[in-house]
Order: structure tokens, then sequence, then C-alpha cells
């Protein structure tokens, strides 16, 4: 690799999570490309002007033909249809918060997800399994996605939702007593729980109030484990479970993980993940196409099929996007008092919930927010 290949960077600030940018890049170089980085900063993500701006600038001002993005979930289809157009190479990694109606492929246009919303819909596939009745609990931030779409979606045989709490903005004085009375007057079997960011904070202290966890098994999305959250389970064991594609002190670490614990002296985070892959990804593309034109390098990316910290990477052709199976991790906690996440169950993948939503007309309204998800 030749490092006179310029690589554009799209990538977003997050107040909740200030080392998103910093994690991303961190995980991206990783990988030790010989390229130079020209990084572009594009705000919140929300905004798809300021990111074809952005765009326009890296391929016209600097001749960059490959762009890798961090990008949000709004109005994306006008930034893949512009990248499309002009014969740009984009590489996107989101978090996969929202349900993706009538998601097309664009030509060029390759799109790597947490899949936060995808873990949604097959755990509830797995409650499905088991006949849990479910309670939700979520704030008003993160209830504005699409993961509790996507979790009644795959309850469409029947509706398996004991009823929502969702904690107002504002919380009220005594807002833990309002959950547990919301939530033991419904008596699930089980409780999904989305919180992200100073919202999966306050939640902590709640829980702590309240107890719940110690009343009801919890499966949490990641975003919703916080140092808070650890230590309170250090004190009083719960029946505690995340549903991911992937895990922060997996007890079956990754060699990703030690590599980037002895380059950085850091756990990676998701964002570090996702900028690992997209590296990876990149990585491959140039040691394997012919030339850097994008029809050689679409090419490549269509027999792409190596193996990242998640399994497999390699994208659906129809969508092209990744998809990766899930699990479910139970908090393992051991002699040391050491918290690690242990998988227990496999959710497998099958690409139904992307096939069946990007197939779907989006509704004409639709709640939610603009952002990309945790960046505000």
């Amino acid at each position: 690799m030749d490092n006179d290949i310029k690589i554009g960077i799209l990538i977003p600030k997050s107040q909740q999570y200030p080392s998103l940018d910093k994690d991303f890049i961190k995980g991206l170089k990783l990988n030790h490309l010989n390229v130079k980085f020209l990084v572009e900063s594009i705000g919140i993500g929300a905004d798809k002007n300021v990111i074809i701006d952005k765009i326009q600038k890296l391929n016209f001002q600097e001749d960059v033909s490959i762009i890798i993005g961090f990008l949000g979930h709004h109005n994306m289809h006008e930034v893949y249809k512009y990248a499309s157009a002009n014969d740009i190479l984009l590489l996107s990694a989101d978090l996969g918060a929202t349900t993706p109606y009538q998601t097309s492929e664009y030509k060029g246009v390759f799109i790597n997800s947490l899949g936060l919303a995808d873990s949604c819909y097959y755990l509830g596939q797995y409650f499905s399994s088991k006949k849990y009745q479910i309670a939700s609990s979520t704030s008003f931030y993160d209830s504005g996605y699409g993961m509790l779409a996507a979790l009644e979606y795959s309850f469409k045989e029947q509706n398996q939702f004991t009823g929502h709490y969702i904690t107002p903005f504002m919380p009220r004085e005594n807002e833990a007593l309002h959950m547990d009375h919301t939530i033991n007057t419904q008596q699930p079997h089980a409780v999904i729980a989305i919180y992200s960011g100073l919202y999966a904070e306050e939640n902590a202290d709640f829980l702590k109030q309240n107890k719940l966890t110690q009343k009801y098994p919890f499966y949490v999305t990641p975003f919703f484990i916080n140092d808070k959250i650890l230590e309170e389970y250090k004190n009083s064991p719960s029946e505690l479970y995340v549903v991911s594609s992937w895990m922060q002190n997996d007890t079956d670490s990754t060699d990703f993980s030690l590599q980037y614990k002895e380059a950085y002296d850091e756990v990676p985070s998701f964002f570090s993940v996702l900028g690992y892959e997209n590296g990876m990804i990149l990585k491959h593309m140039l040691l394997n196409a012919d030339n850097l034109k994008t029809n050689s390098l679409i090419e490549e990316m269509y027999k792409l099929d190596i193996e990242g910290p998640r399994g497999n990477i390699r994208f659906d052709k129809n969508t092209n996007r990744t998809q990766f199976n899930n699990y479910i991790y139970q908090l393992n906690l051991d002699s040391f008092n050491s918290i690690s996440f242990r998988k227990i169950e496999t959710l497998l993948n099958d690409g139904d919930f992307i096939k069946a939503f990007a197939s779907l007309t989006k509704p004409d309204h639709i709640g939610g927010w603009d952002n990309a998800y945790l960046c505000h």
C-alpha cells in the first residue's frame, strides 16, 4: 500500500460519548494502514447537507475516492445517493438504532452496523420462543429510536408486552418509585431496558433505589452498562443480561481486544470495534483490488469474507450491509470481584430483519430524533 493513497474520514462529535471520534480513529489505525487520512467533522451527524458538503470537499479538493464515515440514520439516503452518483466508495459505520424502512442498495455505498435494532429484533424472537411476557423500560431520549419498534415487530404473531415505562425527560422527584410501581403492577417474566449516556447513569440511580434488577431478569442494550450499574451489581448480584453483537470484557476475548489493550492501554469501546472493522475492510480492498477505480473496489467488497472481532465480515449483496450474529451475555463476577461478560446464548442473524424492513413502506408519521444515535 502506498502512503500517497488518501482516505477521507467523516466523524461526528458526541457530548454523551466524547471519546467516540478518538476511539473510532484508534480502532481504524490499529490496522497499520500505509495511507494518508483526511478527517472532517460532521457535527452530531444530523445534517445531510453538512455531510454532503464534506464529501464534496474531500472528493473535489483532495481527490479522495474512498471515504469512511461514522454516520447517523436520518435522511442518509440523500448522502448515499450523492456518493453513489459521484462514483465515490463510501464505507459507512452506524449504531443501527433505527428501523431500516425502504433500505435501498446504492452502488458503492456499504454499511457496517453495530445493529442495535437487529439485536432487539432477535432478542424478541428469543422471548417469543420462551413465551415470556415483557415489560419495557427506557428513557424519553432512547425511546425516540427504533429499538422498541424492532422488538414489537418480532412479536408480530402475538403481542408479548405487558406495558411500557418511559422516564420523563424531566424525571419526577420520586421517579424510582414510579418505575417500581409501574413494573411491579405488570408482573412481567423479564424487563427489556434501553438507556444510554447520562440517561443510563440517571437510570442506574433509580435502580439502586428500587432494586428492580433483583426482582426481575433485566435484558439490556449495551449502552445501558456503566460504572454505576457495575458497582451496584458487585454489591448485589442480580439477573442482568446484555444483548449485542459484541461486548467489552467478553470472557472469549478476541485478538482485537488484546491488540487494542496492548497498543492503547485501554479496553476498546463499541466505536473502536466499528473503526477497526472498517480498517480491516479497507486493508482488504487496497491489498486485493486491481486499481483504485470504484468498480474494482466494489468487486473486492463483494468478495470480502474475513474474520473480524464480531465474526465473519461480509456484505449482503441485496442490501450492501454487514450482518452479524447477536449474543446474550450474562454478567459474570469472579472470585477476585472482577466483572466480565459471558456468552450464554447465540441469536442467529438470518438477515430477515433487514430484508423485512427494507421492503416495508416507511409510515407517513414516524417518531424519532434527527441526530445520529448517541450524538447529542
